[in-house]
């Protein structure tokens, strides 16, 4: 319970980040996403652990190879940063259109960039605390 804790904790922190963000207008600065991806791959990574670390408890496949571990947590934080980017594309196709607001899919590089940025925080916390596993 002390891993769901640590990442629920981890996750309302950048969600609050985020909300500041928003009211504050400050994604108006330039690449201030990349270190908001990083964080959300981060801490997501922190949730898959704790997922993992519950199911492998369970089952007994801690004995399996680092790649396995890697996967899973890598896995689901991209998993969760490609519903992130659908997210965008729809709010930039509704309510940004509605209101007149900036858009947030930039280019498909940007959502490559995207990506590549919560892979790169995904895999920092996996290293960071895959001695929790």
């Amino acid at each position: 319970m002390k891993l769901f804790k640590r990442a629920f904790i981890a996750i309302g922190l950048v969600l609050l980040i985020h909300g500041i963000l928003l009211v504050t207008n400050g994604y108006s600065i330039p690449n201030m996403d990349v270190p908001m991806h990083v964080l959300g791959g981060f801490v997501m990574a922190l949730l898959a652990l704790a997922i993992h670390h519950a199911v492998s408890s369970r089952y007994h496949t801690s004995h399996s190879p680092v790649w396995y571990h890697y996967t899973f947590v890598v896995g689901f934080a991209m998993l969760v940063g490609v519903a992130w980017e659908f997210h965008e594309y729809i709010f930039d196709q509704t309510i940004n259109v509605w209101y007149n607001l900036p858009q947030s899919q930039l280019s498909l590089a940007d959502t490559m960039k995207d990506f590549m940025n919560d892979w790169i925080g995904a895999s920092i916390a996996f290293f960071l605390f895959k001695k929790s596993l």
